[in-house]
């Protein structure tokens, strides 16, 4: 029987990842675009990074927060 709190945390894992490297290729392709259009495209890219990165952090405290609730009833 597999871990729960490890399968989510795998899948949360999986999403950042392509959360990352998604910003990162739009970040890249920032480099790239003439004019205004650049600093819209930077700032697409940065927001995608961070908020994927935000994600993981709530969904690793949320699971913290699940097997901390778990051990405590058990």
């Amino acid at each position: 029987m597999r871990n729960k709190p490890l399968e989510s945390l795998l899948f949360m894992k999986k999403i950042t990842s392509v959360g990352l490297i998604l910003g990162c290729i739009v970040f890249l392709f920032s480099f790239f675009v003439s004019g205004i259009k650049g600093d819209y495209v930077l700032s697409i890219g940065l927001s995608i990074m961070i908020s994927s990165m935000i994600l993981f952090g709530f969904g690793l405290s949320l699971n913290l927060m699940e097997a901390v609730s778990d051990r405590s009833t058990s």
